[in-house]
């Protein structure tokens, strides 16, 4: 799979509501390249029997205002 863009990583950082400079996205991109690679080199096989994992929501709590 080839790397992502720095392009790329500006465009997922703008759907999630992010700004980010030229370097921060390269760096992103270059880590996450690296993840990607990592997780493309385990074999299919490896990942037959293993289950979904649960998915789950987390909610924010509202802190107790400053006495």
């Amino acid at each position: 799979m080839p790397d992502l863009s720095i392009d790329q990583v500006h465009k997922m950082a703008k759907a999630a509501g992010l700004e980010l400079d030229d370097a921060r996205a390269t760096t992103i991109a270059s880590r996450l390249s690296a993840v990607r690679a990592e997780l493309d080199s385990i074999p299919s096989e490896s990942l037959m029997a293993v289950e979904p994992a649960s998915s789950f929501t987390l909610s924010r709590e509202e802190s107790p205002p400053a006495e």
